[in-house]
């Protein structure tokens, strides 16, 4: 079987946001757009989670690895600028402002998916994966569902992790 390069990206264009006046998550401009409606659903996305007290803040020179393929998750990361490169075998995923790595496996009892190294600088905010189960503990029930189904979704498994539960 020939190996085959599949590559996707995601990126939310913070030149936009800057453009808008948005330049840290707690300006009164910032909050202001927040508060308009304006932004779109990623960008709001963008936004709670760039501002989140939950995260403590990283900085990542470029060709840093940040995460090893197959190794434990202890952490999520937050893209809040920078470019990274995601490797699954073949597969290379280029990654931007607004991406997420590793949730999704640390909730599954999964590690790593792909071997995630920066392309130039990177600011990125840290979640500990001890806080996500504070959190979850705390999650109404409606919520937890709608966070079970996008962890079974995104990574296509059989049965729901004990931890979501």
């Amino acid at each position: 079987m020939e190996a085959k390069e599949v590559t996707a990206s995601f990126a939310v264009d913070i030149d936009h946001l800057h453009a808008l006046g948005v330049v840290d998550p707690y300006s009164p401009k910032s909050l202001e757009l927040y508060a308009s409606g304006k932004l779109s659903s990623e960008e709001r996305l963008y936004f709670t989670l760039w501002g989140s007290s939950q995260f403590s803040s990283a900085s990542f020179s470029q060709r840093k690895r940040l995460v090893t393929k197959g190794a434990e998750v202890h952490a999520a990361y937050f893209i809040v600028s920078g470019q990274l490169l995601g490797i699954d075998g073949d597969t290379i995923y280029r990654l931007g402002p607004g991406s997420v790595i590793g949730l999704a496996e640390g909730l599954g009892g999964l590690p790593y998916s792909m071997t995630v190294v920066s392309v130039d600088a990177v600011q990125a905010r840290l979640l500990s994966m001890h806080k996500v189960d504070v959190l979850l503990s705390k999650m109404p029930a409606g919520l937890r569902g709608i966070l079970r189904s996008a962890v079974v979704r995104t990574l296509a498994l059989k049965s729901v992790p004990e931890v979501l539960r």
